[in-house]
């Protein structure tokens, strides 16, 4: 008897009716729906009453992590790109990082349906589509979950309890507004799972492949471990629904096998049933491996559909200027197999509990995990559980699902639905086995009574163990007397359920689900507090200041009045730059800023380390604004809208709450010269110097200076003047002796801090610096005795010795700030050398931010000086290139088109990051192309007037276009024999009925 319900219970598919199941109800414009449509409904809005509850309270559904830098944003200008070019698999950004393979940032949404569909409507703004997308697919996410876990044979309380459980994961909720990719594809990831089942039981894979299709074109990251969790469910359902039809095939060749044999001997008859066994097992794994081919064509199909994402996305991450902000694991990922650590398994609780960088579930979920693994039943139901503590424990899952970068538990999230399901197996084990057998305690002798309770009790005393190792780590630590008070709750309804009497009510019914229940609610309260702690909800003022509408209409007023070719920035405090480091505006905008996971890592390693902007901000991967006066001019910025007035700008219009500046003198975004150094001779030249020449001559590589020295004969002037330029820079800047292409502007002076040493405060001069150690973020004031007269700009530089290297810490000078990561941090920015260039201030006083710690300044000097002279940099720009159209005209706005006149044979020097897979053509010609500015696009130009053509061609997409064919035909080829499959099925079950009539006919005739 007992067998027969566990087996009725867990055939999917199969239900019966239970004792608590809600029924349909039949009133008016309600008939039709039944009880679990309104409990579906009920979760629904439960889901929705916690996104009131934990966020819209404090702000809006989004965050000042990423969701304000990069989910609304990328979105936003996806959409922009889109209306304005009508591309919908484009190639290249001219807006962001100035210029970037945009499937750079294929990881934020580029073709996800969700932002797709938000294109219909180009009336909601797309911040509030994000924010109302979120929520609703957060909702969507505990609908389909119980209409998936209802579909197992489950009891209705336990389908509704299980269901809480999983809305109220921490993981789920925390990134529905944080980082948007780690939960966004979970409704896809519950669609494909209900087509798993609908697979197996009907043989039916339409859903399967666009649930696959829709979770990778969402997030292609996370799809990973959605594929794997995909599989590891499909083996166990084949185990439990496939076991059947294996077994009455197995029995019709026994059946043929045995009918061949009747007449023999014994002996015979022995042989044959040593040869039926065979058979048996012969054809189970005929069938095994049938199953899994059908079931991995559906999800093939699905995979390659999204190659016109896949391909071109991993070209760029892993082609040869895409790599950067990724690292590799040491000896790739072939050396991750035969690393012994990495086979070692780690047993970390907190991967499954209370964080919602892992799954986030609560301590319950990992007594349910090892219970169903260690419990008394077939190998083939508890098959997923142990599944589930291999990939968890073996180092090596973490690894591979992370790309080798490292082991982080954020990739682990794609397993909560099964995990769920098996808690709620693991309930419902109990509750039969109590309920309908009418035992709870063990039989027979004392030796297996003692080892059952063993077993029943050992996951509880496991996780309290683990619970309690893990209660000092940092990000557990507030949360952990919330983890032991759920095992304590759930083991002591262990134990009321083990020792209640038989007849008790408790035990028959409620008892069971009780653990479910505190969890769920512990589970909630730590949601809510851990939502409450990380502060990162953005009040709606904030919010509403950072998406004016007057600075949109601004930035649209001065595009109408100046539509050319450059660059507009916003500058502001740290928080305005980091929320607005890849907003556009208007899609006229360029910007030279990106936050990206993945970048052009030549134009990074520009600005880091060949021209030596500061870094602002504790992650290597913002390249936010930066109010380095040279550098804007160096990179086309025309337009900047600040409080206050940067050096080489003038106001150009007042708006009250912020000013547009615009330049004296800005670069054009691409331009002809004949001014330049070799970039042996560039590297030569120290800080500001080298950002100095920038204004007044153009880099290029050396074997084109070689090529080009006989044509332009001042070259070899200029480049001698270059070599003398370090001797002569520091101790003379006027004597001339520099030559006429670059004089510095530039000279030493003495930055003087003074010296203090107080309890909370000390700061002691060194021979070559500073050392410096402060309890609190400090502000002092500083003097440049022997400044330059009429100096506007001041230089300082100066390595970092961090004494605190777990610790972060900075320093802010006039406002611009550098900033060192602490070496734990997993995006440290390795920023040990300060570099600021910033305005001065009027009365020449210097006001330097300390913050916090303990740390050595080395190498400390100083400069101060002006801006080259303007006559020299409107000479180095004077042939602009003019587009023609925009960037949004040629090729899908995936090219450009211009026209410019050169006096001279030059060089088309452009402040767009070099790339290999650009195609320049000059009045029709295709043209060389080479690095200028040592990581910019380059290319020699004839003298005279040329139509000048420049269009990027994304590596992999046309392998991806030919990829999603492929998958089209494929999951079409599918979609047809199923039909005529199941139109052959019904035909015979026609002719099947009408024979039986016309048999029963006859009989009623005879």
């Amino acid at each position: 008897m007992k067998k027969e319900i566990l087996k009725e219970i867990r055939e999917p598919g199969k239900s019966r009716k239970k004792k608590g199941q809600p029924k349909g109800r039949r009133n008016g414009f309600l008939e039709g729906l039944t009880g679990k449509d309104f409990t579906a409904a009920g979760l629904f809005f439960f889901s929705l009453l916690l996104c009131r509850l934990f966020v819209l309270q404090y702000g809006v559904f989004g965050s000042s992590i990423d969701w304000i830098s990069q989910h609304s944003t990328l979105a936003d200008y996806f959409r922009k790109r889109f209306y304005a070019t009508g591309n919908l698999f484009p190639d290249f950004a001219w807006n962001l990082g100035g210029g970037q393979n945009i499937y750079r940032f294929a990881y934020y949404g580029l073709l996800s349906p969700t932002m797709l569909l938000s294109y219909l409507f180009p009336f909601i703004p797309m911040d509030l589509w994000v924010m109302g997308s979120s929520a609703l697919l957060y909702a969507a996410d505990a609908v389909l979950f119980y209409r998936w876990i209802s579909k197992k044979g489950l009891h209705y309380g336990n389908c509704l309890f299980t269901s809480l459980f999983f809305t109220c994961s921490t993981a789920l909720l925390y990134h529905s507004y944080n980082q948007l990719m780690f939960v966004n594809y979970m409704p896809f990831l519950l669609l494909a799972l209900l087509g798993v089942d609908r697979h197996f039981q009907k043989r039916k894979s339409g859903l399967l492949i666009l649930s696959v299709l829709g979770m990778i074109l969402t997030s292609f990251y996370f799809s990973v471990g959605g594929l794997l969790a995909l599989t590891a469910y499909a083996v166990t359902e084949y185990l439990k629904c496939g076991t059947e039809n294996a077994a009455y095939e197995a029995e019709q060749e026994n059946r043929k096998v045995s009918r061949n044999q009747k007449a023999g001997a014994e002996k015979k008859q022995r042989a044959g049933e040593k040869s039926s066994g065979t058979v048996e097992a012969l054809a189970g794994l005929r069938s095994f491996f049938g199953a899994a081919i059908r079931f991995a064509l559906p999800v093939l199909a699905g995979i390659l559909l999204s190659g016109i994402l896949l391909i071109p996305s991993a070209a760029a991450l892993f082609g040869s200027s895409g790599e950067g902000g990724r690292g590799t694991a040491a000896g790739g990922i072939a050396g991750l197999f035969t690393d012994p650590a990495m086979w070692k398994p780690q047993f970390l609780i907190l991967r499954l509990c209370y964080t919602p960088y892992g799954i986030g579930l609560s301590a319950f979920a990992g007594v349910a995990l090892l219970g169903r693994a260690i419990g008394k039943s077939r190998l083939r139901e508890k098959l997923l559980s142990f599944l589930l503590l291999v990939f968890f424990c073996i180092p090596l899952f973490g690894y591979l699902l992370n790309g080798g970068l490292y082991s982080k538990d954020k990739v682990f999230i794609p397993f909560l639905p099964v995990l769920c399901a098996e808690v709620g197996l693991y309930v419902e084990n109990q509750l039969v086995r109590k309920r309908e057998c009418g035992k709870n305690r063990s039989t027979g002798n004392f030796k297996r009574k003692v080892m059952t309770e063993l077993r029943e009790l050992l996951p509880y005393l496991i996780v309290l163990i683990l619970m309690w190792n893990a209660k000092q780590e940092t990000y557990f630590e507030p949360y952990w007397h919330l983890g032991i008070l759920d095992v304590i709750c759930v083991t002591a309804c262990y134990l009321a359920w083990r020792w209640f009497p038989a007849k008790k009510r408790l035990r028959g019914r409620e008892l069971p689900f009780l653990p479910l229940v505190f969890s769920a609610v512990i589970l909630a309260f730590a949601g809510k507090a851990i939502n409450q702690e990380k502060h990162v909800m953005i009040p709606r003022k904030t919010y509403e200041a950072l998406t004016d509408s007057k600075i949109a209409a601004a930035i649209r007023e001065i595009r109408a009045e100046d539509p050319g070719w450059y660059r507009m920035e916003q500058y502001g405090d740290g928080g305005q730059n980091l929320a607005n480091v890849n907003r556009i505006w208007d899609i006229g905008q360029n910007v030279s800023t990106i936050y990206s996971s993945a970048y052009n890592a030549e134009y990074k390693k520009f600005r880091d380390e060949t021209y030596g902007i500061n870094e602002a901000f504790r992650n290597r991967m913002m390249q936010t604004v930066s109010d380095d006066p040279l550098f804007w001019q160096f990179m086309g910025v025309k337009y900047i809208l600040a409080e206050t007035r940067p050096e080489g700008y003038e106001l150009y219009r007042d708006y009250g709450d912020f000013q547009v500046y615009r330049a004296i003198s800005a670069a054009p975004v691409a331009y002809v010269t004949d001014q330049v150094v070799s970039e042996t001779e560039y590297k030569s030249l120290p800080y500001p110097q080298n950002q100095e020449i920038l204004e007044t001559a153009a880099v290029i590589p050396d074997q084109e200076m070689r090529k080009t020295t006989a044509a332009i004969p001042d070259q070899e002037k200029s480049a001698k003047s270059v070599d003398n330029f370090r001797a002569a820079a520091d101790s003379d800047t006027k004597n001339g002796s520099v030559g006429p292409l670059f004089h510095s502007c530039f000279q030493k002076v003495n930055l003087e801090i003074p010296e203090t040493d107080q309890e909370d405060l000390r700061i002691q001069k060194t021979a070559d610096g500073y050392e410096i150690e402060t309890k609190k973020s400090v502000t002092v004031s500083a003097t440049l005795p022997g400044a330059a007269e009429g100096a506007t700009l001041l230089a300082v530089s100066f390595e970092v010795e961090n004494q605190k290297a777990s610790h972060d810490m900075f320093i802010r000078i006039n406002g611009q700030t550098n900033r060192l990561t602490g070496i734990n941090h997993t995006y440290a920015n390795g920023n040990t050398q300060f570099n600021y260039l910033v305005t001065m201030k009027e009365d020449g006083t210097v006001f330097i931010r300390m913050g916090k710690g303990h740390y050595i300044l080395k190498n400390f000097e100083t400069w101060t000086g002006m801006a080259q002279p303007l006559e020299k940099t409107e000479q180095l720009y004077s042939q602009a290139v003019t587009l023609i159209g925009g960037t949004t005209a040629t090729y899908g706005g995936d090219g450009i088109t211009g026209v410019v006149s050169a006096e001279r044979d030059g060089y088309l020097i452009t402040s767009i990051p070099y790339d290999e897979n650009f195609v320049l053509k000059v009045d029709g010609k295709e043209t060389l192309l080479f690095r200028a500015n040592t990581a910019f696009l380059g290319a020699k130009i004839p003298s005279g007037e040329h139509k000048i053509v420049l269009v990027y061609h994304a590596p992999g997409r046309t392998a991806g276009s030919w990829c999603s064919l492929m998958g089209g035909m494929l999951a079409l080829i599918l979609v047809i024999c199923e039909k005529k499959k199941q139109q052959n099925g019904s035909e015979r079950a026609g002719e099947s009925k009408m024979l039986q009539k016309q048999r029963k006919y006859y009989i009623i005739r005879v």
